[in-house]
């Protein structure tokens, strides 16, 4: 598996990208965007999500190999 350097966010009933992404710290247990709101930018996708407990661990726990983690 290689080094990830960011994780790029992706609508979980869409399957599109968000236009967003996070750059890793390196610390597992460091919040990632708290209170954060972030909508999916299609048409037909009307989802809002909160990241209110999401650790970096989480994330990349539930990434895939291309960096992508779909919430």
């Amino acid at each position: 598996m290689r080094e990830l350097k960011q994780i790029e966010f992706y609508c979980k009933k869409c399957r599109k990208s968000m236009k967003m992404a996070y750059l890793l710290t390196g610390s597992d247990d460091a919040p990632v965007l708290p209170g954060m709101i972030i909508r999916c930018h299609t048409n037909r996708c009307t989802r809002v999500m909160v990241l209110k407990k999401y650790t970096e661990g989480m994330l990349i726990a539930q990434a895939d190999n291309d960096g992508k983690v779909y919430i």
